[in-house]
């Protein structure tokens, strides 16, 4: 739209750039003037409503690349059907377009508007493309621009702050985190699962959840924050609170977006759940900062703990950055994604139990040569592909790299990308018989153990590893960084699980996740039957062996 100037009451300029700008501007304009007639003004309003959604919905299409759109109906002016079924069947839907178009880019309808879904041969052009932006992405589809979900918007810092002290940070200190992520194992599975040698009953993401929460506090953030009930709830509950109040919010029509965001319980809940954990958070970074300055004073290195706020205070170099949403950044990347793959290993442990005593026998053979080393996280590689083929077959997420173009682009092939439109890149991959054959359906624990005996797929047959056709972490530049110290987590929990405990469930089907849109979760409502058995190895014991050596 062309800019249009007004004046505000100083009889300054009032830059009016987009259609909401002059709903904002008009809304004013009849409050002052004090329309005379509720009724006229409730028209007023409800016309400029509909009238700045209405040219809004026609620029935003005549803009549009010409694609073929998947699920498009006959007579659907709104998108409500095809809403409806990109949230129940998005994963068919996925495959179908790609199937049906070929290996080329299409639109597939979400719960906002149209994504152009690409490839992942445009990986690398995405991540080259400064004008796909994803921070304007979150504006649209985590309503960033509200207040509750402002921490969404992925502007925490400068560009590449996030990455360098995850990656100095964290990655390079992982040797040293072994034994403590397996002391606050021992001590959480004694306060949910326990010592019960008789078969009972336990919630699985609730108790996962627990265990997450605080393995990755102990590491991130240390005491007394890792031993806060209040801290530890916040990190297990906040991020479930503000993304379900973004899809409740969703749910209504635009129009009422900025009210609901505002009334809403969840929302509500959300934003005291960021008021409580600022309250905590502040005092401790004040201590931080104090004993800085009297180090620095004083000519000395401060006496500071080598955690996740002073990673991310060094890697910052004196750059503004806001430690909270920080630290919840850190909660929802570590905690519920690591969650979900716990969860759902779990539940597949239930479901293909012959797959234990092997994984059994390699945790046991490994602990008693390397104990609690490095390595020992390393050699456990029926655990590695176990966890690779669960990941495999359920990511968190069927797209990645979402992206919001800032301006017009184009992309290899002359993909014209105009201003405003949603890309993002399909993992589709993931589940392709062209790639991991006849049983690409199927699960199977021993897959990427046989797949790096093969020279060509050695490196890409690893947990940790990314590609184009495995992209559950993500690829390229862009790729989880935390992802190392995931798998390390993910399978100290699993090899205390392994040892610990026998594992059943009543139906088979519990196993199976929830699809909503391109998310899927492992089953939230899930629960299993778990007893205590007696250990071969003492994990305890090594664990002792390892902290003196």
């Amino acid at each position: 739209m062309d800019t249009r100037t007004d004046l505000n009451s100083s009889g300054e300029p009032l830059q009016l750039n987009e259609p909401s700008d002059a709903i904002h501007h008009i809304f004013a304009q009849l409050i002052e003037a004090k329309a005379p007639s509720l009724g006229l003004y409730a028209a007023v309003v409800i016309t400029v409503l509909l009238g700045a959604q209405a040219l809004q919905y026609i620029i935003s299409r005549l803009r549009r690349p010409r694609l073929p759109t998947i699920n498009k109906f006959p007579w659907d002016p709104f998108g409500d059907k095809a809403k409806t079924q990109y949230l129940s069947h998005a994963k068919k839907l996925i495959q179908d377009g790609f199937k049906k178009f070929g290996e080329r880019p299409f639109y597939l309808r979400m719960e906002v508007d149209k994504t152009v879904l690409l490839p992942p041969q445009y990986i690398e052009a995405v991540n080259k493309e400064d004008g796909l932006s994803f921070i304007a992405f979150t504006t649209t589809h985590f309503l960033s621009q509200y207040d509750t979900f402002k921490g969404l918007d992925g502007n925490t810092s400068v560009p590449g702050h996030f990455e360098e002290a995850v990656m100095k940070g964290l990655t390079r200190s992982l040797p040293r985190f072994t034994i403590p992520i397996s002391r606050e194992m021992t001590g959480a599975l004694k306060d949910t699962w326990g010592d019960n040698k008789e078969w009972h009953e336990v919630w699985v993401r609730g108790d996962v959840l627990k265990w997450v929460a605080r393995l990755s506090a102990r590491i991130f953030v240390g005491d007394p924050l890792a031993s806060d009930e209040t801290w530890l709830r916040i990190s297990r509950e906040y991020t479930s609170n503000l993304f379900g109040a973004v899809d409740k919010v969703k749910a209504y029509p635009r129009p009422l977006w900025w009210i609901v965001e505002r009334l809403h319980p969840l929302a509500r809940q959300a934003r005291e759940d960021r008021r409580q954990a600022k309250q905590l958070l502040e005092p401790y970074i004040a201590a931080r900062n104090e004993e800085i300055a009297r180090a620095e004073k004083e000519g000395r290195k401060p006496d500071v703990p080598d955690d996740s706020l002073e990673w991310f205070r060094t890697a910052a170099k004196g750059r503004p950055y806001k430690d909270l949403d920080i630290q919840l950044g850190l909660t929802n990347a570590a905690i519920h994604t690591t969650s979900d793959l716990i969860g759902q290993s779990v539940l597949n442990l239930c479901k293909y139990p012959e797959v234990i005593p092997h994984l059994r026998e390699e945790v046991i053979e490994v602990l008693q040569k390397y104990g609690w080393q490095k390595i020992a996280l390393t050699e456990v590689r029926l655990l590695d592909s176990f966890l690779k083929e669960t990941q495999r077959i359920k990511p968190v997420g069927m797209v990645f790299m979402a992206r919001k173009a800032t301006r017009n682009i184009t992309l290899p092939g002359g993909l014209n990308i105009p201003k405003g439109t949603d890309t993002a890149v399909s993992s589709h991959k993931m589940w392709s018989p062209d790639i991991w054959g006849d049983d690409h359906d199927q699960f199977n624990a021993w897959r990427f153990v046989e797949r790096r005996k093969q020279p060509q797929f050695q490196n890409s047959s690893l947990l940790v590893s990314t590609c184009p056709e495995f992209t559950a972490f993500g690829h390229g530049k862009h790729a989880c960084p935390g992802r190392f110290f995931a798998a390390n987590e993910v399978k100290i929990a699993m090899m205390h699980l392994l040892i610990k405990y026998d594992f059943k469930f009543d139906n088979p089907k519990d196993a199976d996740w929830l699809e909503f849109g391109v998310t899927m979760l492992a089953n939230p409502a899930a629960k299993i039957w778990v007893r205590a058995r007696e250990p071969e190895i003492d994990l305890d014991a090594i664990e002792g062996t390892e902290a003196e050596a």
